[in-house]
């Protein structure tokens, strides 16, 4: 695992390695989730995969039992 450097912007903005963006097919518009885990922030591109996984995360947290895909949420 190589470690790739990126500076943050006055408004908060990181430019995402080239190398890294094509590794995980992240282009312009793709969302991305940020998650902390364990001391450690994590960027995560949310793909149909990534939301598949993530069912069943917040069970018994008192959130609606379903939650539909809309065409707003159309994701690559």
């Amino acid at each position: 695992m190589a470690i790739e450097y990126a500076v943050v912007k006055a408004k908060g903005q990181v430019v995402i390695p080239v190398n890294i963006r094509r590794q995980f097919r992240i282009d312009q518009g793709t969302k991305v989730a940020f998650l902390e885990e364990r001391g450690r922030l994590i960027v995560q591109p949310v793909t149909d995969d990534f939301i598949d996984g993530m069912k069943g995360v917040l069970a018994g947290r008192g959130l609606p039992e379903r939650v539909e895909r809309g065409r707003d949420r159309d994701l690559r």
